[in-house]
């Protein structure tokens, strides 16, 4: 099934020379979302550790943004020097939010955008434990996701994303989201979906840290004992669903597995539209071409950009862009049919895919290649999804079939067959 990777393009992302850093000020929040892979353990950190993390991961990682994430990053009593600072290195600070505190306060955002903030993703799914609206579905939450989408647009210049992380129990209403973002597709300028991910604890798994099995593990991503793991639900299946809503919609840049050659661990397209109505994506040549070009003149890969309409001169490059030809050709069908909408602006939206770690058969973890969410603890870039295994264990938990565990792994030596010379 579609996407192929041969179709797109494979995003030159590496360790040191990738456009985000992922920075966590904070593991307290203001809620609870199931499928949290953060204890609160430590509360903020101080604003110089905060500061150094800044200076580490602009050296180290060659960032052209930065993720400021936690926990909830809005609580922590130094964001807006942490916003600043991000600035004066000269770097896009990016706010990944519950919105809980954006609620009803407006002068808040104001000094967040004084202060130099880019842009926010929020988070918002039917899983979280979030006041006034437990047990609302996905497209009922479309109203709160409205209100954060106004409040920013209200303000101006903001980048403005919505993502969720999808279960078995809300991955049927993808189209109902992909249709309510072209319906907004003037004031909300990407999604995000991330499929849900959990270590099987039924016993199938032994799990080790330095070599010492775990009689227990700790982590707040072990499933309970009722609960499948998902792991059939891929990137694959959420491009079907956003397919449902929208069949204009095609990915175009990709990142790969670790592990295995076929997984797909993110995925990303950027469809063009009017409000409702959506006529193609950028294609892999456009996306390596702003990729290049980008890097090409400031020395980094960019992730995230404030341009987001399209200007009609942008259709030029259809010349060598397939997918953009298609998107072209639909836009001037519908001229045609709706000759006023030749004066609207051409909209660009974001949509990203991410399928988080998976445990294969044989027990290896199968990690995004070329991370973009790495993260620091002691000193050096670990994957901030699975952090808590370094706080824990001071390493990453390692993992096999617990029916492989009574197999020999050694021979003996008398077992060792010897060849003399003549042989």
């Amino acid at each position: 099934m579609k996407p192929n990777k041969s179709d797109m393009y494979r995003l030159p992302w590496s360790l040191n020379d990738n456009p985000i850093g992922w920075l966590e000020v904070t593991d307290k929040c203001n809620i609870y979302c199931r499928g949290c892979y953060r204890l609160n353990r430590t509360g903020h950190k101080s604003l110089d550790q905060i500061k150094e993390e800044i200076r580490f991961l602009k050296q180290w990682r060659n960032c052209d943004n930065i993720s400021i994430a936690g926990g909830e990053p809005l609580i922590h009593p130094n964001i807006l020097d942490v916003i600043a600072y991000i600035r004066e290195l000269k770097m896009k600070p990016l706010i990944l939010t519950n919105g809980v505190k954006l609620v009803d306060n407006r002068p808040l955002l104001v000094e967040l955008k004084k202060a130099g903030v880019f842009g926010f993703t929020f988070h918002i799914d039917s899983e979280q434990h979030r006041p006034h609206w437990k047990g609302k579905n996905e497209l009922e939450l479309c109203e709160l996701r409205l209100e954060f989408a106004k409040l920013v647009a209200d303000l101006g210049g903001l980048f403005a994303s919505f993502g969720s992380t999808i279960y078995p129990t809300n991955q049927h209403l993808i189209p109902a989201i992909v249709r309510w973002a072209m319906e907004h597709m003037d004031i909300v300028h990407g999604l995000v979906f991330i499929t849900y991910r959990a270590a099987p604890s039924d016993g199938s798994y032994t799990y080790m840290a330095k070599g010492e099995v775990l009689d227990k593990i700790d982590v707040p991503y072990l499933a309970p004992g009722n609960e499948e793991p998902n792991f059939d639900f891929t990137s694959r299946t959420v491009y079907g669903k956003i397919k449902e809503a929208d069949p204009n919609y095609e990915t175009s840049s990709f990142l790969g597995g670790t592990q295995t050659h076929d997984s797909i661990k993110w995925l990303t397209a950027v469809r063009l539209g009017t409000k409702g109505n959506t006529y193609g994506a950028v294609g892999p040549k456009t996306i390596e071409l702003a990729s290049s070009f980008y890097h090409f003149f400031t020395g980094r890969y960019m992730a995230y950009t404030n341009m987001h309409r399209l200007p009609k001169v942008g259709f030029l490059l259809s010349i060598f862009d397939k997918d953009m030809r298609k998107a072209h050709a639909n836009y001037w069908r519908d001229i045609v049919r709706h000759p006023g909408r030749f004066f609207q602006p051409v909209y660009q939206q974001s949509i990203g895919i991410v399928q988080a770690p998976d445990i294969l058969s044989d027990g290896r973890m199968d990690m995004c290649d070329s991370c973009p969410d790495m993260t620091i603890y002691d000193g050096k870039l670990v994957h901030s999804c699975r952090m808590e295994e370094w706080r824990l264990y001071g390493n990453y938990i390692t993992s096999k079939p617990t029916a492989e565990l009574g197999s020999p792994s050694t021979i003996s030596a008398d077992e060792i067959p010897i060849l003399s010379r003549n042989n």
